[in-house]
């Protein structure tokens, strides 16, 4: 009867209080996994806000870094170029200008014991001298700016009336080549032709569809 009734004594202990029997280790072993359970949640919240808010918006970013600042068109450059060109030769020919007609107007009164008349003749050409190189002067600033601006996509007004002025003037040369070609040869009609076809291209390359669509774009681009 004692070993019969120890049987059942004995197996209670293994299953009673280690397996079942223990709330604590129940509460313990059931909480447990419960906070690890509970952890993945904010692991997925986590992982699911940053990446996501982060990701989208650099692609994002990215995207408007795509769309944003076009590319500047090679004719615009060319003319720009061209514009600085012209601004150097005109810093040349103002110089060139003003030197004459300082020299011009030296003169004069020695001139003017020399023969009558010569030194008032003088005087005037000294002063259409210096009146050219102020106009010379005037355009030089015109290409020059305006190629500054033409290139860094602010405006392409100025070196399109810079152009424009440069067409007029050269057209001037290349008629004057031609009727000087029998007594001088043909060095002014060169000039000329090359000084007006130059001078087109810069108001050609600026006005194409391309080019003004890439000022439209910057103009749109830059804060008012």
């Amino acid at each position: 009867m004692s070993s019969y009734g120890s049987e059942p004594s004995s197996p209670a202990d293994p299953y009673g209080p280690p397996a079942y029997g223990g709330p604590q280790a129940y509460g313990q072993g059931h909480g447990q996994p419960a906070q690890a359970y509970g952890q993945p949640p904010q692991a997925y919240g986590q992982g699911h806000g940053q990446p996501y808010g982060q990701t989208y918006g650099q692609g994002y970013g990215g995207y408007g870094g795509y769309g944003g600042p076009p590319v500047r068109p090679g004719g615009v450059v060319t003319a720009a170029v061209l514009g600085f060109v012209w601004g150097a030769l005109g810093v040349l020919v103002t110089i060139l200008l003003f030197v004459g007609g300082v020299f011009l107007g030296s003169n004069s009164d020695d001139a003017e014991d020399v023969l009558p008349g010569l030194g008032d003749a003088l005087g005037t050409a000294a002063g259409i001298f210096v009146f050219f190189a102020l106009l010379a002067l005037a355009w030089t600033v015109v290409m020059i700016w305006g190629s500054a601006w033409a290139v860094s996509g602010r405006s392409r007004v100025m070196l399109l009336v810079g152009g424009s002025i440069a067409i007029g003037a050269t057209l001037l040369l290349t008629i004057g080549g031609i009727g000087s070609v029998e007594d001088e040869g043909p060095g002014g009609l060169l000039m000329g032709l090359v000084g007006l076809v130059g001078s087109i291209l810069i108001v050609v390359l600026l006005s194409t569809a391309r080019s003004s669509a890439w000022f439209a774009a910057e103009r749109a681009r830059r804060p008012r």
